[in-house]
């Protein structure tokens, strides 16, 4: 179901440093054991989640189920809390922005968002579970070989990623796409000659698309993060816990090896890759 990476991709799970924190034991989800009072989450029993989907491999739809690997974390995440998740489908724009969690539309924003300044005026963001680089993806007989050519040319990213920061700032004529999916498909077509996006989703759209080609990875030292409300320590404390957990006992190699893929990942699914999506 999910596919290994190829060439100079590369994903690496970050080591999230565990916290000393004063731990709550849960009991059964209620109430009190799961901290939820001093949590203050916005539906009782519900960690509320907005992510932009589709995005493969983070978050996508597959039989009429929400899956991905942002979707496990939030998971784990909301088991560790001892309540429910619930994954409600939000533009990117009002994710990366703030204004989704401003709002009280969800408790927690995760949609395989890298951390940067402009997104931390705005919100809270957890320790990174994830690295990310960019890669320009280009269609046959491009002639793009690597970012020093798009100047001038029509190159596809989504809107408001770090992807399309990119492009703008090495001259491109950029062409915004709401999702990946049809950002992918804007290449397919010849709308665009060129894409720049995340490693992370550019890889399942080689495996299906062949004929595309991977011309440079960039590397960006890129972070990927949670998000919280500006100011909810509590959630942000608990999130960050967590991770550590996950980090220590192994769960987040083991969603980078089932979601991701990564070549240098025990145990992967090499089988074939779910449709590319968005973020």
């Amino acid at each position: 179901m999910k596919s290994r990476f190829h060439g100079a991709a590369t994903l690496s799970v970050l080591a999230v440093s565990a916290l000393t924190l004063s731990a709550c034991t849960s009991t059964g989800g209620g109430e009190e054991a799961a901290g939820e009072g001093e949590l203050n989450l916005i539906s009782p029993g519900t960690l509320t989640v907005c992510s932009d989907i589709p995005y493969a491999p983070f978050e996508y739809v597959e039989d009429g189920e929400t899956v991905g690997f942002d979707i496990d974390l939030v998971n784990r995440i909301a088991e560790d809390l001892g309540v429910e998740s619930n994954v409600i489908t939000t533009p990117f724009e009002a994710i990366e922005t703030g204004s989704a969690l401003d709002t009280d539309q969800c408790d927690l924003a995760a949609s395989g968002m890298t951390i940067n300044e402009e997104r931390e005026s705005v919100m809270d963001f957890s320790d990174p579970y994830l690295e990310d680089n960019l890669a320009l993806l280009v269609a046959p007989d491009s002639g793009i070989g690597s970012v020093a050519d798009i100047e001038g040319q029509r190159v596809g990213a989504q809107q408001a990623t770090t992807g399309e920061d990119y492009a703008r700032e090495n001259g491109a004529d950029v062409v915004q796409y709401e999702t990946s999916s049809l950002m992918i498909q804007g290449l397919n077509t010849d709308d665009v000659k060129a894409v720049l996006g995340n490693i992370s989703v550019t890889g399942p759209a080689i495996a299906d698309n062949p004929e595309l080609e991977l011309v440079e990875e960039i590397e960006t030292g890129e972070q990927l993060g949670l998000a919280v409300k500006t100011g909810n320590t509590a959630l942000l404390e608990r999130v960050n816990e967590s991770l550590a957990t996950m980090e220590e006992d192994g769960t987040l190699d083991q969603l980078k090896a089932e979601w991701l893929g990564t070549a240098d990942s025990e145990g992967a699914d090499s089988s074939a890759s779910p449709e590319p999506a968005a973020s």
